[in-house]
Parts: C-alpha cells; sequence; structure tokens
C-alpha cells in the first residue's frame, strides 16, 4: 500500500457554523470565514482527529464543486496550516508513521503556485506542503540533517525539532526513527529506499519530502554543502544560542509563555532564601542620605563607568563591600499579596531589591568568593539581603580557589591580584513557578540589569568592577553545597580598590 497524507484538526481546535459565517477556534487562534462552500464545510467536518485522507478529501470537494471549490479548499487548508489549527499524518500500510504539527502563531507563506493545476498524469496537485507529489525528493536527490535539528522524548513519542522550523514532527514508527539516524551523513532518496526495507519507496519518499518541507533536512548540493549553508547569517549561530532564542519568544513555539502559574500544585517558593543562623558578620549600612547629596551626578557615573582589572595595592575593605552590596543588593520592602492561578488564588511573598526584576520575583542570590579584603576572611560567602550579613559557606579551599583563578583567567589577569569575585545564582523555580517559556530568558535579562547596578555603585564608589563572561556552575555548586537544579550560578563579576 502507498504511503498518505491525513489531515486533522489541532488538539483543542473546532469549526462552528452559524448562517454564512464559519469559525475554527483554538487556544489564542480564530478563524472566520463568510459564504464558505457547503462541500468545503464538509470537508471540514471530517477533520476531527484521527482525520482523513488528503487525497480523498480533496476529491470530494473536486467532484461536488468543481475546479473553483478545489481551489478554495487549497486555500482554507493552506491557511489553517499556517496558523497552527490543523495538522498532518503520513501513513504507510495502515501504520502511522509520522506527525507534523505546526508551531507559533503564523507559520511563513509558501512561494505561490497553481495549485489547481493538473500533472503530467493528470492528478491534480495536493497543497503546497507535504505533498509527496509535487515533492522535489527524487531518488538522486541527497538529503542531510540540519545541525540545527535534534530529537527528544515527548511522553512516549520521539520529537524532531529544529529552530530553523516552524512545526515538528512526532516520529510514530521506529522505521522512521532509523531512517533519520541514516540522514546523520548526506544520503540519496534511492540509497535511503534501499537500506531502509522495511518501508515502501513511496514512504521513504513522503517521508523525505516532510522533513525537507519542514526544513528538518537540507538538501545537499554538488560541494556536499547543506542548502542552509547558503543562507550566510546562520553561519554566526551555534545550535544551543539558535535554539534558546527559538524556544524563549513567540513565533517558533506552540509553548505557553509568560505568567501561565504554571505550578499551583506547588507552594509559591519563598521571596528569600533561608539564611543561615547567625553568627554571621554585620556589615556596615551606609548613610543613605549622605550618598544622596555627595554621590557623583548619574551622568557622570553613567559616562566614566567602564571595567577595571587593575587593583590597588591595599585590597577593598569589608565597610566598602557592606556599602556596595547595601546599594545594589539589600532587600528595600516585603510584602504579601494575592495571585490568581489556574487552581485558585494564592498568597505569595514579595522582598523588592534596588533594581528592577520580572514579576518583583527577584530570584537572584548573591555570593562573593573572597581572595583579599581587608577585615575578612577568604572564602566563600552567602549574602543575606533581608538583614544585610555576610554568612560563611566554606574557606578558601581548591574549588574555591579555582573559582577564583578561572575568573582571573576570564579577565585576563593575574590570579594573585583577584580581590573579590561576585557570584549571581538563580533560584529557578522561584520564576519558573510563575512563568512558562521564558523564565530562564528573564533570568539573563535580571543578570545584565544587575551587572548595570554593579557598575554605577562600584563607580559612584571609586571602586574597580568587571563583569565577566562565565563561570563553572558545576564548580560553584560543590563549593556552595547547593543542588544544581535548583539554584545554579548564572554570572560573575570582578569587584576590587581601584588604583
Amino acid at each position: 500500500m502507498s504511503a498518505s497524507l491525513w489531515l486533522s484538526w489541532q488538539d483543542n481546535v473546532a469549526l462552528t457554523t452559524s448562517d454564512d459565517r464559519s469559525v475554527v477556534t483554538g487556544p489564542g487562534k480564530r478563524i472566520a470565514w463568510r459564504a464558505v462552500a457547503p462541500e468545503i464545510v464538509a470537508a471540514m467536518r471530517r477533520l476531527n482527529p484521527p482525520g482523513e485522507d488528503e487525497g480523498q478529501l480533496a476529491e470530494s470537494v473536486l467532484a461536488s464543486g468543481g475546479v473553483h471549490s478545489l481551489a478554495r479548499w487549497y486555500h482554507h487548508v493552506d491557511e489553517l496550516f499556517r496558523r497552527g489549527l490543523i495538522r498532518r499524518a503520513l501513513y504507510a500500510s495502515g501504520n502511522l508513521i509520522a506527525t507534523v504539527v505546526p508551531l507559533g502563531r503564523e507559520l511563513g507563506s509558501p512561494a505561490p503556485t497553481d495549485s489547481t493545476a493538473p500533472n503530467a498524469s493528470g492528478d491534480r496537485h495536493l497543497p503546497w506542503v507535504l505533498n509527496p507529489h509535487r515533492s522535489s525528493a527524487t531518488p538522486d536527490k541527497s538529503y542531510l540533517l540540519s545541525r540545527f535539528a535534534y530529537i527528544r522524548r515527548e511522553g512516549s513519542a520521539l520529537v524532531l525539532e529544529s529552530p530553523l522550523a516552524h512545526a515538528r514532527v512526532v516520529l510514530h514508527d521506529p522505521r522512521a526513527m532509523a531512517l533519520i539516524a541514516m540522514l546523520a551523513a548526506p544520503t540519496t532518496t534511492k540509497l535511503l529506499a534501499e537500506r531502509a526495507t522495511e518501508m515502501s519507496p513511496s514512504a521513504v519518499t513522503s517521508l523525505i519530502a516532510l522533513l525537507a518541507d519542514t526544513r528538518i533536512i537540507d538538501q545537499v548540493g554538488a560541494d556536499a554543502e547543506p542548502s542552509e549553508s547558503d543562507h550566510s547569517a546562520l553561519d554566526t549561530w551555534e545550535f544551543h544560542d539558535l535554539m534558546f532564542h527559538a524556544r524563549s519568544r513567540p513565533g517558533r513555539t506552540d509553548g505557553q509563555f509568560g505568567a501561565t502559574y504554571r505550578m499551583p500544585h506547588l507552594p509559591p517558593p519563598s521571596a528569600l532564601k533561608a539564611a543561615d543562623e547567625p553568627p554571621g558578620h554585620d556589615l556596615y549600612r551606609p548613610d543613605l542620605q549622605r550618598l544622596e547629596r555627595d554621590d557623583p551626578p548619574l551622568a557622570f557615573v553613567q559616562e566614566h563607568r567602564q571595567s577595571i582589572r587593575r587593583y590597588a595595592a591595599q585590597p577593598i575593605t569589608q565597610e566598602q563591600l557592606g556599602e556596595f552590596l547595601y546599594r545594589v543588593a539589600r532587600v528595600t520592602n516585603q510584602w504579601k499579596s494575592e495571585v490568581d492561578t489556574p487552581t485558585g488564588s494564592v498568597t505569595m511573598e514579595f522582598a523588592a531589591r534596588p533594581y528592577p526584576a520580572g514579576g518583583g520575583l527577584n530570584e537572584l542570590e548573591f555570593y562573593l568568593a573572597v581572595r583579599a579584603c581587608r577585615g575578612l576572611e577568604a572564602g566563600l560567602y552567602h549574602y543575606d539581603p533581608e538583614h544585610h550579613r555576610l554568612h560563611p559557606l566554606c574557606a578558601a579551599d581548591h574549588d574555591v580557589e579555582c573559582l577564583l583563578d578561572e575568573a582571573a583567567a576570564s579577565a585576563g589577569i593575574a590570579a594573585e591580584t583577584l580581590q573579590v569575585l561576585v557570584i549571581l545564582t538563580a533560584r529557578f523555580q522561584r520564576l519558573a513557578w510563575k512563568y512558562e517559556s521564558i523564565a530562564y530568558s528573564l533570568i539573563l535579562k535580571h543578570v545584565g540589569v544587575v551587572y548595570q547596578t554593579m557598575y554605577l555603585a562600584a563607580t559612584a564608589m571609586g571602586l574597580a568592577p568587571c563583569a565577566l563572561g562565565c563561570g563553572d556552575s558545576d564548580r560553584f555548586a560543590r563549593a556552595a553545597g547547593i543542588d544544581y537544579y535548583l539554584e545554579s550560578s548564572v554570572g560573575e563579576f570582578l569587584l576590587g580598590s581601584r588604583e
């Protein structure tokens, strides 16, 4: 039996009709048409999962309404697919091979084609996308898995995705998974059909066409380079960067976005991390009125802000460190508020800081790895922003020393000159409890906000600041004795006395 494509509605999509109006609605999406032909409405009513063979649907529209109705049917199907309201499934010999699930709010428009023109055999073309009769997947063309493609598990199925694609491909049949593995090197459709002996040649060709249409695989030219290399802008993207960008912004994902309060079954994480009991090091508290009176103007501080990697012979003092943390990271206000979640109202704690944060959640924690500070022993400390106090975690052991040495190497300075390394961590659950798809993206934005706040405070105080681009999160988790997945380092910043 040859391969066939089936059309069906996406999950939670419904068709309603009244008078001369037909409306298709789905999660956050809606299409309304007037005066839709009865044969087209009848075909759409047959799209309830698992749907129906795409060719048979087209033939029924053609038989009842003629060529004009068929053209309108193709137009509606194209619009529904681009809006992510219908999906396509590939069947072979009665077995479900793969399903194409559109992503995002609006798929890119296809190149214009005459969808009603008959082909050489007299058959009319199916819609533009995933049509094996119109596919370029001919036997002699070679294909290669995109370097941006990846496979992951979703439930009990394997999902094939790429940040280049506006659709994901769900692989239901192990034979399809084996075929994907063959595409790790450039391979022709003919050779794939010969190797995939358990699949019919038409099924192989149809699956290749499906993957090519979604940009999961690339056609390889005579120079053995994939077609994506023709797009020079892609050369600058690494896989993880493009993946993170595509999945943390609307457009190429069907994930929920924003404040969905997706974990109402868990209590909201506390506004503040539980601090160790005293003894701790109470820090110097500056006079804010004096700072407001005597600090240099903001314009001066902004103009003179710069990264400084050379330090004075005398290291920073504990008083300067206390003033710096007071300016940057202390708790300025605390309150509780009722928030509406999918399961009802929940009381949530909030603790404001001197810098802004998404939702006022303030998930960042401050740690200090100290090599030289007058009045403070070397070692690793956690900052308690509520009581403005440092809690020692450990002495300057091997991991702490390595964190300091690696920070110095990152800044290109001699390790023995480094004074204080500020390490920012994120309590992930604090943001993930409320935000969906954008939680980690927000964390990185907050790190940037804190970096600027630290730069301005250090410049106003006459200290030497320098933000770093990376740090070893595993090593820090060992040194601090914290769970990497509950709280992990996300930013590093050097601070010292200025020459």
